[in-house]
Protein backbone atom coordinates (compact mmCIF):
# COMPACT_ATOMS: atom_id res chain seq x y z
CA UNK A 1 0.00 0.00 0.00
CA UNK A 2 3.06 2.28 0.72
CA UNK A 3 5.11 3.27 -1.51
CA UNK A 4 8.44 1.73 -1.03
CA UNK A 5 11.14 4.63 -1.03
CA UNK A 6 13.40 5.14 1.58
CA UNK A 7 13.76 8.55 3.87
CA UNK A 8 16.83 9.45 1.67
CA UNK A 9 14.86 9.72 -1.47
CA UNK A 10 12.23 11.22 0.15
CA UNK A 11 14.37 14.13 1.60
CA UNK A 12 16.09 14.31 -1.87
CA UNK A 13 12.70 15.11 -4.10
CA UNK A 14 11.74 17.45 -1.06
CA UNK A 15 15.03 19.35 -0.86
CA UNK A 16 14.55 19.43 -4.66
CA UNK A 17 11.39 20.88 -4.92
CA UNK A 18 11.79 23.07 -2.33
CA UNK A 19 15.15 24.64 -4.75
CA UNK A 20 13.08 24.75 -7.73
CA UNK A 21 10.52 26.72 -5.50
CA UNK A 22 13.09 28.84 -4.53
CA UNK A 23 14.85 29.55 -7.26
CA UNK A 24 10.90 30.36 -9.15
CA UNK A 25 9.96 32.59 -6.79
CA UNK A 26 13.62 34.28 -6.83
CA UNK A 27 13.04 35.07 -10.32
CA UNK A 28 9.51 36.12 -10.13
CA UNK A 29 10.31 38.56 -7.87
CA UNK A 30 13.85 39.86 -9.83
CA UNK A 31 11.57 39.94 -13.15
CA UNK A 32 8.56 42.15 -11.35
CA UNK A 33 11.09 44.58 -9.97
CA UNK A 34 13.29 44.81 -13.67
CA UNK A 35 9.42 45.41 -15.22
CA UNK A 36 8.91 48.53 -12.52
CA UNK A 37 12.08 49.71 -12.83
CA UNK A 38 11.45 49.93 -16.91
CA UNK A 39 8.22 51.53 -15.77
CA UNK A 40 9.56 54.10 -13.96
CA UNK A 41 12.40 54.76 -16.35
CA UNK A 42 9.75 55.27 -19.43
CA UNK A 43 7.14 57.39 -17.61
CA UNK A 44 10.63 59.74 -16.78
CA UNK A 45 11.90 59.53 -20.28
CA UNK A 46 7.85 60.95 -21.51
CA UNK A 47 7.75 63.50 -19.15
CA UNK A 48 10.52 65.65 -21.53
Amino acid sequence: MFPNTSHLEALAAFAMAFVAGALTATSVIKYIDKVRYDTIVLRSCNRV
